[in-house]
């Protein structure tokens, strides 16, 4: 047996699932005022090779 009572494990279960929810969310919209949305992008010169790396990016969580 732990040493929380029932009433404790659900109140600490509910702390953290709030906590999870703000740091899901944080990480969801942490940046996306920089995101490149449609209507945005620039319409490359077609007279201009192609980038040899192109620039990879986007909207990624890394």
């Amino acid at each position: 047996m732990s040493g929380l009572s029932p009433q404790q494990i659900v109140e600490m279960t509910e702390v953290l699932v709030v906590l999870m929810g703000i740091g899901i969310t944080w990480a969801v919209y942490y940046g996306s005022d920089r995101a490149e949305l449609p209507g945005e992008a620039t319409v490359p010169d077609p007279h201009e090779a192609d980038d040899a790396h192109p620039d990879t990016r986007g909207r990624t969580l890394g």
